[in-house]
């Protein structure tokens, strides 16, 4: 096959399996009519748990996902479910006293876990963005401004970077600071600065503040200088206030979702240097997850690994996966070098085959161990009590990773399709 050819067929086959297994699962599993909303858990058997805890970062998800889907398929029903999480936010997880949302609330909707964490802030920010953007609701764009204003009023350190966790009322507690993406407590947690630069920069292209811009560009600056280990050439997990990195984690997903999210709001900011600066930082990531972190044999690629003792953890997490496919084509797209092509191509190989669940719909949060290693199923089974097959949906299990990945691969592969080259 062509290179052509093998971009449309890629395209091809991600866009199929939005469309007939992504989406109309997420439509039809969630929705609570006792208690209004989405229900925070469906079982494998596609249940859904009634008594099971609400997740802000599973119903800002939701949002961001029905809002994008219906920008691309202009369907009612993505309309209707967009309104319907958009109004659950509003009404229950949006604090109305000190503003930004809560942590989490009980079935019913009343509030059990009050803090301001900045992962979920984050989404929050790009969720209500997203909702503006495509259908104009400017509750939501100022529930997105104030909730930026006051994570930068009372988040953000003075050296960069922000801050991962508050009280209800924003005010620093350390206990709260200790949560199960954060064991270290450390002051500067890579997966919220890092999702919290996307919401930014999803903030930034729909209002075009400048601002929005000089915010986005110091989380850039902050990103290139500290959180990014040229010694290791990935990404630090946990940071001290100082920058220094607390763990050995090296987490292919974070280092793969980071490299473009960089390259895409130097690209928004228009400026030379931190284009070249954010370009070769992506490219000098994405060479380590490929030499360390992809699996040659079966494609896909590994989820974990401790820069310090080398313990590795080789198990295939589905977002890990969604978020490979768009970083090492976004280094095609960049550089034009097949070996990119090759590794997006081989990870959506590997996941159509392993991950994508053709039963029940949506993906499976781990994928299958083609080659029948012990060590392969050892590892998927240190990671059931994070992820686990028996949960199709939940506070970790989204739509966000997996949909993002398919609708990225249909406007990035149609952009390459139509340069004059590939005429």
């Amino acid at each position: 096959m062509t290179d052509f050819e093998r971009i449309t067929d890629l395209r091809d086959r991600m866009k199929a399996n939005v469309e007939t297994g992504i989406l109309p699962f997420w439509r039809t599993c969630l929705t609570d009519e006792k208690n209004g909303g989405f229900y925070g858990r469906v079982r494998g058997d596609l249940t859904p748990d009634p008594d099971s805890p609400k997740s802000a970062v599973l119903n800002c998800r939701l949002l961001w996902t029905f809002s994008r889907s219906y920008a691309l398929y202009q369907k009612e029903e993505d309309r209707g479910l967009a309104d319907r999480a958009f109004s659950y936010i509003r009404d229950h997880f949006w604090d109305r006293i000190y503003g930004g949302i809560y942590w989490m609330l009980t079935c019913r909707g009343e509030i059990s876990e009050p803090e301001k964490r900045t992962y979920s802030q984050a989404f929050l920010i790009y969720a209500m963005s997203e909702y503006y953007r495509v259908f104009g609701n400017e509750e939501a764009l100022k529930m997105a401004l104030e909730t930026f204003r006051l994570v930068n009023a009372n988040m953000k350190w003075d050296n960069g970077g922000y801050r991962d966790s508050a009280a209800r009322d924003w005010q620093k507690d350390g206990w709260v600071n200790v949560w199960v993406k954060n064991r270290t407590g450390a002051a500067k947690l890579l997966n919220s600065n890092m999702h919290l630069f996307e919401g930014i920069l999803n903030l930034a292209e729909t209002v075009r503040d400048k601002r929005i811009d000089r915010v986005l560009r110091e989380e850039l600056e902050f990103l290139l200088d500290t959180a990014v280990d040229v010694n290791w050439g990935h990404l630090k997990a946990g940071m001290s206030e100082n920058g220094k990195r607390l763990d050995g984690e090296i987490n292919y997903g974070h280092d793969c979702e980071c490299s473009y999210l960089l390259t895409r709001a130097a690209r928004w900011l228009k400026d030379d240097a931190l284009i070249k600066r954010a370009d070769e930082t992506a490219l000098m990531l994405l060479g380590h997850v490929e030499m360390e972190g992809f699996d040659r044999a079966e494609g896909g690629l590994f989820y974990i690994r401790d820069g310090y003792t080398g313990k590795e953890n080789r198990a295939k997490i589905w977002w890990v996966q969604a978020e490979g496919i768009t970083a090492f084509f976004n280094a095609y797209q960049m550089t034009g070098e097949k070996r990119y092509l090759n590794c997006a191509i081989a990870i959506w190989n590997y996941t159509e085959k392993f991950i994508v669940n053709y039963d029940t719909g949506d993906w499976n949060s781990i994928g299958g161990c083609g080659t029948g290693d012990p060590k392969y199923e050892k590892d998927v089974l240190a990671l059931q009590n994070i992820f686990t097959n028996g949960e199709k949906a939940g506070k970790g299990k989204c739509p966000y990773h997996n949909a993002r990945a398919c609708f990225e691969m249909m406007e990035r592969a149609d952009q390459v399709l139509r340069r004059k080259d590939y005429e």
